[in-house]
């Protein structure tokens, strides 16, 4: 992040707090997309998550636009409240051209996130329909089609720099994932310990909603299983699916749509540590694992 974006940002986050009666604004964290700063003052601590520009072009949103993830990430967040599911957010506001979430703080006292406690959250989430809301990486498509041309996208990025084999057709693919996949629930695609705030191991709150589809939750159990293997992401792979059980979700491993599914995971982990955030290990990792499971199919 250049000096000169962080001060726009920063002006930006003293306008909306001014705005709010709020003070005492700090930089609290920065990731690829957005910053976040927090603002005492009022009823509530407050959280600004403002994006570092009006348009992403980024490896998970390309032409994509800040206000339109922004308005999603509310809108999820509020749906998932409503149902019981632990978010978090108050409104959204535009300041000088920008969208920016304003969200309540929540504290997170750094403890190992309980991944049995978690995964009963995320069987209640895969028992709720899904609502009625355009998703983003949804891109307007049905799901399976939506996935099949995503996982090509990116393997075809990473055939280009690594050798790896041939994928099938995207033909057979869909007509696996159309022959053996359960019924689509809202996925959320991005769980890890980054993206829940955590007290006393205990979920308090599930953000950044960016990557959310609408597939059947096998999709979410296989990301999760990849997640699992990075050591930063805090899943407890098996603890997970144990409260997932206990929570009433299933998952059938045995499905010939199960490679696909892991197989998208990989692939989209292999390209962040190749380009991304580059870690030749865990690349290859990845790598692997994509090898492997395309030899599956």
């Amino acid at each position: 992040m250049s000096q000169s974006a962080e001060r726009t940002t920063a002006d930006i986050a003293l306008a909306v707090a001014a705005r709010r009666g709020a003070g005492s604004v700090t930089l609290a964290g920065a990731g690829t997309e957005f910053l976040f700063y927090e603002a005492a003052g009022g009823l509530v601590r407050e959280g600004y998550r403002i994006p570092r520009s009006s348009e992403f072009n980024t490896a998970n949103n390309r032409g994509v636009s800040a206000e339109t993830l922004q308005r999603q990430e509310m809108m999820l967040a509020r749906w998932a409240s409503d149902n019981g599911i632990p978010s978090v957010a108050i409104d959204l506001v535009m300041q000088d051209g920008f969208p920016v979430l304003v969200l309540e703080v929540i504290d997170d006292d750094g403890s190992d996130l309980d991944c049995s406690a978690l995964g009963s959250v995320i069987a209640s989430m895969h028992r709720l329909p899904v609502p009625g809301l355009p998703l983003v990486a949804q891109a307007g498509r049905p799901w399976d089609a939506r996935l099949v041309d995503r996982l090509e996208e990116r393997y075809s990025r990473l055939r280009i720099r690594h050798s790896l084999p041939n994928l099938p057709p995207s033909a057979t693919l869909q007509a696996t994932l159309e022959r053996n996949s359960s019924e689509p629930r809202l996925m959320h695609m991005d769980l890890r310990r980054q993206n829940v705030r955590v007290r006393s191991g205990q979920p308090l709150a599930i953000f950044d909603w960016s990557n959310t589809l609408a597939a059947p939750p096998d999709l979410e159990i296989a990301r999760i299983s990849e997640y699992s293997v990075i050591r930063e992401n805090g899943i407890d792979y098996t603890a997970f699916l144990n409260g997932y059980s206990k929570g009433g979700g299933s998952i059938d491993v045995g499905s010939p749509s199960w490679p696909i599914y892991t197989l998208d995971a990989a692939v989209m982990l292999a390209g962040v540590f190749d380009t991304v955030a580059p870690d030749p290990e865990v690349r290859e990792h990845f790598l692997s694992r994509a090898r492997a499971l395309v030899r599956e199919l």
